[in-house]
């Protein structure tokens, strides 16, 4: 019989598994419920974590919606760490109105901060992620990046075209030996989540906690996607082990696109 030979070689990224260790991230919108998470579950793994946001706490302080902003962002975290492995574009925001009404400052906000943000995030980072292989970066997209939602104009719009820069970037980091992914969660008991059930509990005449379980009640598992959960696959996109997974979005949803 004839032996088989083993292809595993200590030296290979893939010999660290999960392991983040002497890895540098950056996360943006850190401060949210699903950047809190990712912060945490990069630490966990071993990752030096710098965040970023707007107006919070223990964050680097940075318009994510212009150049000057990430640029900004990516000096501090050079200068602090002096490299930069990990790139999570997480940042989000929303406004829900019809088309007809619906601000034009809001459309340039949303737009700004998921869909230019990242562009612009992806420009700054770009030499310091490619100059090693095994450069990492995940954004957060969304279910509703693969359809419509009424009164979410701007929002989904962001979230289908930040989706086809994920897989440009893909393509054009590939030869660096850099991955490019997205997540997709579906509901999340985030604060997102619960300002744009405040307005559907107004209407209904109930508490936004009654709202809440309402809509709870009409997802399919009968309960939310854990952020938890999405740090999870985020970390994994982020390790050695996701290394031949390159311009996919991963959709975390409990089965609700299915």
């Amino acid at each position: 019989m004839m032996k088989l030979e083993s292809n595993s070689d200590e030296r290979h990224p893939l010999a660290r598994g999960w392991s983040l260790e002497g890895r540098v991230a950056l996360v943006t919108g850190a401060a949210g419920g699903l950047g809190r998470a990712i912060v945490g579950e990069l630490r966990e793994r071993g990752a030096d974590v710098y965040g970023a946001g707007i107006e919070s706490e223990g964050v680097f302080h940075a318009d994510l919606a212009t150049a000057s902003g990430n640029r900004d962002l990516v000096k501090h975290v050079l200068a602090a760490a002096g490299r930069l492995d990990i790139l999570i574009l997480n940042a989000g925001c929303q406004f829900v109105a019809p088309i007809d009404q619906f601000p034009d400052a809001e459309w340039v906000r949303l737009r700004g901060v998921m869909l230019d943000g990242p562009f612009f995030a992806l420009k700054a980072a770009w030499s310091a992620l490619t100059e090693l292989p095994g450069g990492r970066v995940v954004v957060t997209a969304s279910t509703a990046s693969f359809g419509g939602a009424v009164g979410k104009a701007a929002y989904t719009a962001a979230k289908h075209g930040v989706l086809g820069l994920v897989r440009v970037a893909a393509l054009e980091g590939a030869a660096h030996g850099l991955t490019v992914n997205a997540v997709a969660p579906g509901w999340m008991d985030t604060r997102m989540m619960r300002t744009q059930l405040e307005v559907q509990a107004e209407t209904m005449g109930v508490s936004t906690n009654e709202a809440v379980a309402r809509f709870r009640a009409t997802q399919l598992a009968k309960r939310f996607v854990d952020v938890r959960e999405v740090a999870a696959v985020v970390c994994f996109l982020a390790s050695p082990c996701a290394s031949a997974i390159n311009g996919e979005c991963v959709t975390i949803d409990l089965g609700a696109s299915a």
